[in-house]
């Protein structure tokens, strides 16, 4: 099992081998419907590449840049974390640029746009999750980056540039931003201290009382952590099949859009269970008791990017959509508003430290990149969950 530890001085992340794997395959959909409604994804589990290009290897593919109504241009933005891009990015960047944004909207899920890429559509800037920029790297769907147009690169944490799943023949196709955590979530008034393993969620001292993502890939992936097997490569199905029908019997809901899954908690009709870092930080701003860690068996975690389709008609002012995306001041925005972990350093550091703590993973945690399990595994995690369901 693969997995990055965040260490108290500094996050150090493993190589990697399963990326050629994951490229390719069709069957990814489960991996994408994790971060459809958690309003931003993602995504996480970084490695620097082998031999990191540099920040100029990438060239900018053609592509001319359309003259809008200010005379400089303009970017076909299409994304999910719609409110801050719709709210905060956008009006900002029309003023300081002159470029004229097109807003194409937000997709439910990575799935949306791959369809329509699939069929020709044209957009400049995206939001894909990792798992699905391998995919899309594979089939040929993205512009390479040229980094030397994204200057506020430098201001990812360093263990997030230079990621191989990112780069091909020596190209980077997408840059991350963002990580989501699917996190253990447990009530403050019920537990003195956070639970330190995913087997609270199979305590019957909680029956009735707990709640859960309704996602094939999450439940096997944390049920394979609690008996010791790979979440990212299953072998022991049985087991985990046999635990998740124990454990079903206990759980009060299987939540599927993430407002619901944190209003269990908001409501006092859940004391434990799973729920993403940003819906945990959103309740705590309304007044509910509620926190977040990774227990000692770890936790997926997912990451999100900027990219450029192949498609795209105006592929400069998609590198400075993207860079200004990445200044310290525009992720701060993201940070506070949207609630999610932004991996950049300079917009980090302008957290007070008592902000900054909540951001941050219990020292030593093991987060495991839920993007790169295999085709086979999400397709087989399908099944057993079905199975579960209906027994």
């Amino acid at each position: 099992m693969r997995v990055y530890e965040r260490r108290p001085e500094a996050a150090r992340l493993r190589r990697r081998d399963l990326l050629r794997a994951v490229a390719g395959s069709l069957a990814l959909s489960a991996v994408g419907g994790l971060l459809a409604a958690c309003g931003g994804g993602t995504s996480v589990t970084p490695t620097p590449a082998m031999s990191a290009p540099s920040p100029t290897a990438a060239p900018t593919t053609a592509g001319s840049t359309n003259v809008g109504s200010s005379g400089r241009g303009e970017v076909v933005v299409y994304s999910w974390y719609q409110k801050w891009i719709k709210e905060d990015v956008i009006p900002a960047f029309e003023q300081e640029t002159g470029i004229t944004v097109k807003y194409l909207g937000a997709y439910a899920s990575n799935d949306e746009w791959w369809a329509k890429l699939q069929a020709g559509e044209s957009w400049d800037v995206f939001i894909p999750s990792t798992s699905y920029v391998i995919r899309a790297m594979a089939a040929d769907l993205l512009t390479p980056l040229d980094l030397g147009q994204i200057p506020n690169y430098k201001n990812l944490l360093p263990e997030y540039q230079n990621l191989d799943y990112y780069v091909k023949e020596g190209k980077t196709y997408a840059v991350p931003f963002d990580r989501v955590f699917y996190a253990l979530a447990y009530r403050t008034d019920v537990f003195s201290s956070p639970p330190d393993s995913w087997a609270i969620t199979w305590d019957k001292t909680h029956a009735g009382q707990i709640a859960l993502h309704d996602n094939a890939y999450s439940r096997v992936a944390y049920a394979a952590l609690v008996i010791g097997d790979d979440p990212l490569r299953p072998t022991r199905w049985d087991e985990i099949r046999q635990k998740l029908i124990e454990q079903k019997a206990l759980v009060k809901k299987y939540w599927k859009d993430y407002q619901n899954g944190m209003e269990l908690f908001i409501n006092k009709e859940a004391v434990v269970g799973q729920l993403t870092d940003g819906r945990v930080r959103m309740a705590q701003d309304l007044g509910a008791p509620v926190g977040w860690t990774v227990p000692k068996e770890g936790a997926l975690i997912f990451i999100d990017t900027f990219a450029i389709p192949k498609t795209a008609k105006n592929v400069e002012n998609a590198h400075k959509f993207i860079d200004f995306l990445l200044r310290p001041d525009i992720q701060l925005k993201q940070l506070r508003g949207m609630r999610y972990d932004a991996v950049n350093a300079a917009a980090r550091q302008q957290l007070a430290p008592d902000e900054l703590k909540r951001f941050e993973p219990p020292a030593g945690a093991k987060l495991i990149l839920g993007d790169l399990a295999p085709a086979e595994v999400l397709q087989k995690a399908s099944e057993i969950w079905n199975e579960v369901k209906l027994a």
